[in-house]
């Protein structure tokens, strides 16, 4: 965690992306909660959120090429 805190403090966007996590924050929470209450346990809901979000990254870094 100690790397994803001293990156924040460091990125000149830092308030951007604080803006942006407070924005979409309880949609990842509810979605994680949809997950568990279909029998999910939360650590592999929260992973497959964290894994789509990885896929999307690389989706996204294939189309500025």
């Amino acid at each position: 965690m100690n790397n994803v805190l001293e990156f924040r403090a460091k990125c000149p966007q830092a308030e951007s992306l604080s803006d942006c996590r407070e924005a979409i924050e309880s949609a990842v929470l509810k979605i994680v909660s949809d997950a568990v209450c279909k029998g999910y346990q939360p650590a592999e809901a929260a992973m497959m959120v964290a894994d789509i979000a990885d896929d999307y990254i690389l989706m996204l870094s294939r189309q500025g090429r």
